[in-house]
């Protein structure tokens, strides 16, 4: 790959996200296993585990994960650099959300099929706004970040309702988000909190708070959100969610196949 069509999601960090030990998909995990678990340990649990790495190592790694993401979702390759200056083009009747996701694993499932799902209530809130600002020719975009991760991994678009007739079936937690949405990714980038920390917000609940610590489907103000997209926009990321995809990628391919063989070995008795 030329040096002019290398993505901007890749640097040299001192440390890379390699393999883990995990045997099986979190699909079939027992919810209660979380209870006792901090947010940052849950989150923890859904990603790749570091590895402290030698210079050489570690740039064949990075240099692996440029080629995977190069030859099998070349459509990312560009996104950072396609949507520079969005916030300059945002229509004043668009709307913006904060997602909160359970894990990692679920985003990456999102970028992959283009899809989302909330609560029942927040797909109804998230539908709602859609439509309204459909009406009035703007958008919803939604800021999206993981349970403990202390960061956002970037900002999609939603490009339909809600469809509550359909499900996903690869989602982490089996049988709980009912209902499917379309979105389309426009960043992907890992930015901390510490960058929004002058933003502060009223919540759901009627409380003050810095927009870290909003929920799922909390609304964000236009004037605020603009300014988190121009942050997002120009942040010289060092890492993101795609160094992960070839680790998903291969966990959702085994979880399919040996769903495949239950479902065969059923079938003959």
């Amino acid at each position: 790959m030329d040096s002019h069509q290398k993505s901007d999601y890749f640097s040299k960090p001192k440390n890379f996200r390699g393999s883990s030990n995990k045997k099986h998909y979190y699909r079939n995990n027992n919810q209660n296993q979380y209870n006792n678990r901090s947010n940052q340990q849950r989150y923890n649990n859904t990603r790749p585990q570091y590895q402290y790495l030698n210079p050489y190592l570690a740039q064949e790694m990075i240099y692996r994960t440029e080629m995977y993401i190069y030859f099998k979702y070349r459509n990312l390759i560009d996104i950072n650099t396609k949507n520079h200056n969005l916030s300059e083009k945002i229509t004043n009747n668009s709307q913006f959300f904060v997602i909160k996701s359970f894990s990692e694993e679920d985003v990456h499932k999102s970028i992959k099929y283009g899809v989302w799902s909330s609560s029942k209530n927040g797909n109804i809130t998230l539908t709602n706004s859609f439509k309204l600002t459909k009406e009035k020719g703007g958008n919803v975009y939604l800021f999206f970040s993981c349970n403990g991760s202390g960061k956002y991994l970037g900002i999609a678009q939603m490009k339909s309702p809600c469809d509550d007739s359909k499900s996903f079936e690869f989602w982490t937690q089996d049988n709980k988000w009912k209902g499917l949405f379309d979105v389309e990714w426009i960043f992907i980038k890992d930015v901390p909190f510490k960058e929004f920390k002058n933003i502060i917000i009223t919540m759901k609940d009627g409380e003050t708070k810095p927009i870290s610590n909003a929920r799922d489907t909390q609304e964000i103000p236009f004037e605020f959100a603009k300014v988190m997209i121009d942050k997002i926009d120009k942040y010289q990321n060092s890492n993101t969610i795609l160094e992960h995809f070839e680790y998903y990628d291969i966990r959702q391919e085994n979880y399919e196949k040996n769903m495949k063989m239950k479902l065969e070995n059923t079938t003959q008795k």
